[in-house]
């Protein structure tokens, strides 16, 4: 088979797979459901019960982690009217009368059945006092992503405690295998967290909303997603990149026109700029009601950094793929299925990077942000933002393709380029780690981390040392500390 018959095999198989996933519920426990519902990892504010009563979170509540309601004291607007109350969490609907709760008077306080699923025929859930309320299904509200959430923590502090492990030498080798099999686990929760958006996205919007989150760094993560939610991926057919352009900062309220503080005259005057607000103008966006708004976003010091220039990147990447996020990665993601040398996967992953590190054109080679330089015809992509994608997003985004796809020998070749994908420049979890653990002698650095290792180590920290539950660290339980000789 030639190379355009094998790209044509792989577009028809992807056509074929990409339909609505049925989630496996076995996988998800009610811990992960409560952190959902606490954190409202939800793209949308107003959201609807499955009897279409209007939702809009107010309050979650307080998490309640002895007997009763899940979450108590919660503010909800349900159909417009304020309720004060308490929320009862379940994966399935179905649940609350296998609990028996419609029989206990303790739930009759409850003002809203939060589950992750629905599976029951009853479009109201009823109390003990024959009231009924209304039942959310949040797998429909999920953003992405949800990976972290399987985490046991968030990132805190573990200063109030002592690591056993610091100041103590260590098998390396034996290390480097405790940080490649966390690294597994990690990569194996993210495709999984990945794998429950399919239930209401396709392919290519799971990809497009992947990337737009990681352009978007920590203190702009939340808007990209908001705004590849305001706009699907689809709209963008047959578009050119100065229309593509146009939508995306249209919709985030960053068009010059639409600024707080109007830019001189100079700047609006720029042909690029008169172009791109025309083209915004003359969309069927402009005329929808406002979305987003300059105050939404975050501009750092470091001008590469913009959200303004992620999003003439993002543009760039949607216009050079020609209709299908998916078709522009997949091809490379078969390639690395015939192959088990690690040259020729090394090979494949720098493919992939070129894939994402695009030059700029037109207004934003010489340009950060509209009336600003800084850029110096510098990449819209650099090298460590392309690692993190293809680590964070593209590959277990292609490893859910390839469960869905039942190809055994392509989810092995996804997961050896995931062990052979190059780190990051590192985070303040990885430096806090290497702090913590490593001697002067003995330093991360000479574990030659992958990005795999890389995540392994947040993945420590995240589960372990954040909670402090030294008793169960795998560096310990797997004997990778060496005894001192008596």
């Amino acid at each position: 088979m030639n190379d355009v018959a094998k790209v044509e095999d792989t577009l028809e198989q992807f056509r074929e797979l990409d339909e609505t996933y049925k989630p496996d519920l076995d996988k998800v426990d009610e811990a992960f459901v409560q952190k959902l519902w606490n954190e409202q990892r939800f793209f949308d504010t107003n959201m609807a019960a499955i009897d279409r009563r209007a939702i809009r979170v107010i309050k979650p509540g307080i998490w309640n982690h002895n007997e009763g309601p899940d979450f108590m004291h919660a503010e909800i607007e349900i159909d417009g009217k304020l309720q004060i109350g308490d929320v009862e969490i379940h994966v399935r609907s179905s649940e609350w009368y296998a609990h028996k709760h419609h029989l206990n008077s303790r739930y009759n306080r409850v003002i809203l059945h939060a589950v992750f699923f629905n599976d029951d025929f009853n479009l109201r859930t009823r109390l003990q006092n024959g009231k009924r309320i209304s039942t959310l299904e949040l797998l429909k509200w999920i953003a992405v992503d949800t990976g972290d959430l399987y985490d046991d923590t968030e990132d805190t502090t573990t200063a109030e405690g002592i690591c056993r492990v610091t100041g103590q030498q260590l098998n390396m080798e034996v290390l480097k295998g405790v940080f490649e099999s966390l690294g597994r686990e990690r990569f194996l929760e993210k495709a999984e967290s990945m794998r429950l958006l399919r239930t209401r996205l396709d392919f290519e919007q799971l990809l497009y909303e992947g990337i737009m989150e990681a352009l978007g760094y920590t203190r702009n993560s939340k808007a990209m997603r908001e705004l590849a939610q305001h706009v699907p991926f689809a709209d963008f057919d047959q578009k050119s990149e100065l229309e593509i352009q146009a939508i995306l900062f249209g919709i985030a309220g960053l068009l010059p026109s639409q600024r707080e503080k109007p830019l001189p005259i100079e700047v609006t005057n720029d042909p690029s700029i008169v172009a791109l607000e025309a083209l915004w103008s003359a969309s069927a966006y402009a005329e929808l009601p406002a979305r987003m708004t300059e105050a939404r976003w975050s501009f750092t010091s470091r001008p590469l950094n913009h959200p303004t220039r992620r999003i003439a990147a993002m543009s760039r990447l949607i216009y050079q793929c020609q209709g299908s996020l998916m078709m522009y990665f997949l091809p490379i993601y078969e390639k690395a299925a015939s192959t088990d040398t690690q040259k020729s996967l090394r090979t494949i992953i720098k493919e992939l990077r070129a894939l994402l590190t695009l030059d700029p054109t037109g207004y934003w080679e010489m340009h950060s942000n509209f009336g600003t330089g800084g850029a110096r015809k510098a990449g819209l992509i650099g090298n460590e933002r392309g690692v993190d994608i293809i680590v964070n997003k593209i590959l277990p985004i292609a490893y859910v393709w390839a469960l869905e796809a039942g190809s055994q020998k392509l989810q092995e070749a996804i997961l050896r380029l995931y062990s052979l994908a190059p780190k990051s420049q590192g985070n303040k979890i990885t430096r806090k780690i290497d702090e913590q653990i490593f001697t002067e002698t003995q330093q991360l650095r000479h574990l030659s981390p992958t990005g795999k290792i890389e995540q392994g180590v947040i993945r420590l920290y995240k589960n372990y040392c954040a909670d402090r539950l030294c008793d169960l660290c795998p560096i310990l339980e797997h004997d990778a500390v060496l005894l001192e000789e008596s």
